[in-house]
């Protein structure tokens, strides 16, 4: 990923694992093997396919959920977010930290449409009441 920003990393190569192999958008969140750990938390019968549209299209079949983008991305985030803690925190890779950081990020999302939830069910309570 870095190799395109110019930027001078001593390797190229992914971090989240000990293939040794060049990282790439499809290695890093679909191939690695901590990569499909972390996928596999999700989706447990997830196997990547040849490109990334095809891999979320699976994602979403398995979730069989309305809210499977959301899911997606933040698995993708989490992975990006650990990743991104190794090589500039220095923060060894687990996936411990992957799902926690999918369980707080879930939550920052969850929150708003909690509220918005509560909100409808009071309106809806005052308006039965004014019936």
């Amino acid at each position: 990923m870095l190799d395109k920003k110019n930027s001078h990393l001593q390797a190229l190569h992914c971090v989240l694992c000990s293939m040794g192999i060049k990282e790439t958008i499809d290695h890093l969140f679909f191939e690695c093997p901590f990569a499909l750990t972390c996928w596999r938390y999700i989706c447990p019968n997830f196997i990547p396919h040849q490109s990334v549209h095809d891999s979320f299209a699976a994602i979403k079949e398995e979730l069989k959920s309305p809210f499977h983008m959301e899911v997606s991305v933040l698995v993708t985030w989490s992975i990006w977010r650990t990743r991104n803690n190794y090589i500039f925190n220095q923060i060894q890779p687990s996936f411990y930290r992957c799902k926690m950081i999918f369980k707080e990020e879930l939550i920052l999302i969850s929150f708003p449409i909690f509220l918005t939830w509560l909100t409808a069910c009071a309106y809806y309570n005052i308006i039965n009441k004014l019936q």
